[in-house]
């Protein structure tokens, strides 16, 4: 986990990470656990909007000298900027939840030069951000390592931070079980 002291005033200024950012618009891609890499079928979905903001907007929406679309690819709390995006929030099991996708989603992040007045009213959701993970506390019982602990996450215990290959804490939350 050293690796979130690296960089760290990237993570949480854009501008230090892409010189001239002043927006950050972030997506969520739900999955389905397929093994399949991820990263590139959301970055193809981030290049095709990119593509149309630049048509909408003119070419120097974005930069055009530094990166500036990401998936798990720069030192951006990816989390926490879909959090204030209000695209979800931080459930018990330390990941995002969308309150109609659930948390088996993927975010990724445009970097604009451009301040954008964004609407945050959120749309269409089918529960309540604020209600996430309320009294619920079936990812903690399933953790078969008790790498959750309440608030703690310890990921030198969780199977998925080390191994990847466990999904038990995603796959007993609810809001996993309501996608359309």
């Amino acid at each position: 986990m050293d690796y979130l002291e690296r960089n760290r005033d990237k993570r949480y200024d854009p501008s230090v990470l892409v010189p001239g950012a002043q927006t950050v618009i972030v997506c969520l891609l739900s999955f389905e656990h397929s093994g399949k890499d991820y990263h590139r079928r959301v970055k193809s979905m981030l290049y095709m909007l990119e593509a149309k903001l630049k048509e909408h907007f003119g070419e120097d929406i974005v930069s055009n000298t530094h990166q500036h679309v990401f998936c798990d690819s720069a030192p951006m709390l990816e989390r926490r900027w879909a959090v204030e995006a209000g695209l979800g929030r931080i459930g018990k099991n330390h990941q995002l939840i969308h309150p109609t996708l659930g948390s088996m989603v993927h975010p990724g992040e445009i970097i604009l030069n451009r301040p954008v007045n964004a609407d945050m009213t959120p749309r269409g959701y089918r529960r309540n951000i604020e209600e996430i993970c309320t009294d619920c506390r079936l990812c903690l019982d399933a953790c078969p390592t008790g790498a959750l602990r309440n608030s703690v996450w310890d990921a030198r215990e969780c199977i998925a931070y080390t191994t990847h290959h466990c999904l038990e804490c995603q796959i007993v939350c609810p809001y996993n079980n309501c996608k359309q």
